[in-house]
């Protein structure tokens, strides 16, 4: 009874320390997904428009907007979504995400200078993903990419 009792402690101990693990592969590839597709449909809307389009003003404008441990519908999103002609890549979504877009005149977001962006000087546009899985505000996984530097940069991934 005593070797079944330990075995079970250190099985639940171990789950318990792959959970960072898992949260983070979830999360890193639904991003780089996502981020994809946004900017392959920037892009498209720039061929089309003489700018890029924002589908919020600031990073708080998040679709999903309530991002958690439980992923969210993303079937039905918001209009600027449909004008930029971005589909999520799947029905539901852990993550939050937004795009925001710019001239040279404009200045970047708080968040884009926090990642290390420098102010372009022509049009622009960022890519902003918060997730939650453990469902935590206090650290949240963050995911950034720019028209400037398409690399996808983290931070607290995993949270």
């Amino acid at each position: 009874m005593v070797a079944v009792a330990i075995l079970g402690i250190l099985t639940g101990v171990l789950v318990l320390s792959f959970r960072p693990a898992t949260n983070k592969v979830r999360t890193g590839s639904e991003a780089n997904a996502m981020f994809a597709e946004l900017h392959r449909a920037q892009e498209q809307y720039r061929v089309e428009n003489p700018t890029y389009l924002s589908t919020g003003t600031d990073e708080t404008d998040l679709f999903p907007d309530d991002p958690g441990p439980a992923a969210q519908d993303a079937t039905n999103p918001p209009d600027e979504w449909d004008d930029l002609h971005a589909k999520p890549t799947t029905g539901t979504l852990y993550c939050g995400y937004v795009t925001i877009a710019g001239t040279g005149d404009d200045d970047i977001p708080d968040i884009a200078t926090e990642f290390g962006m420098e102010q372009p000087e022509g049009n622009w546009y960022v890519l902003y993903a918060r997730c939650d899985l453990d469902n935590s505000s206090a650290v949240d996984a963050e995911y950034f990419s720019s028209s400037v530097d398409s690399s996808l940069q983290k931070r607290n991934e995993g949270k």
